[in-house]
């Protein structure tokens, strides 16, 4: 069994710590997140110190802290695991459907009841949120958020640091640019270049 640390400890924290402690091969050894006094785990603990605190304790973490407006926080902590070495392992939960002929990539959580369809190709740390559909030959760039219940139908593609709002739906054969906005609710019938906000 491996010691993993969660990097975060709020409500997207908890999701994923739900989802890794259905994998009996690691062990959460606690949480890093300094805005926090308490643990809301008993049995898991707050672990205080730098990044590089606990790397010199433990070298794999996993980063629980989410997204919606702004992706460049947790993309500025992307970076700093990445420099600093850690290993990053991705999960799936064991209540969602992964295709065994797609791709997932480092530091990557799919929750549960996600559905991810055959020959999908998702970066590295990404997050498939609850309910999510993604459908075959999809392709999902690094640090996008893909919301609760949001659609994304075949052959589309999705740029990295992209947030996708609850049951949104993306059509086939959209192509999504990097650093965009996809409000909740709404359906996608156009393609979008970097750094679009779209709306209902």
């Amino acid at each position: 069994m491996k010691d993993i640390v969660i990097i975060g400890g709020g409500g997207h924290a908890k999701s994923c710590i739900d989802v890794i402690s259905h994998h009996k091969d690691y062990s959460i050894l606690g949480i890093n997140d300094p805005k926090l006094s308490t643990s809301s785990y008993p049995s898991i603990p707050l672990l205080k110190g730098s990044l590089q605190d606990i790397f010199s304790k433990n070298d794999i973490v996993f980063l629980g802290i989410g997204f919606i407006k702004d992706s460049m926080p947790r993309k500025k902590l992307i970076d700093e695991i990445q420099k600093i070495g850690f290993k990053t392992p991705s999960f799936v939960s064991p209540y969602a459907y992964s295709s065994s002929n797609s791709k997932i990539s480092d530091g990557t959580i799919i929750m549960h009841k996600a559905l991810i369809n055959t020959h999908v190709q998702i970066g590295a740390f990404s997050i498939i949120n609850s309910k999510a559909l993604i459908e075959h030959d999809v392709q999902i760039g690094s640090n996008c958020h893909i919301s609760t219940g949001a659609i994304v139908n075949g052959s589309s593609s999705i740029g990295s640091n992209t947030f996708v709002g609850s049951n949104a739906v993306i059509g086939n054969n959209i192509s999504v640019g990097k650093n965009c906005i996809i409000q909740a609710g709404a359906f996608l019938n156009r393609n979008l270049t970097d750094n679009e906000i779209y709306k209902i």
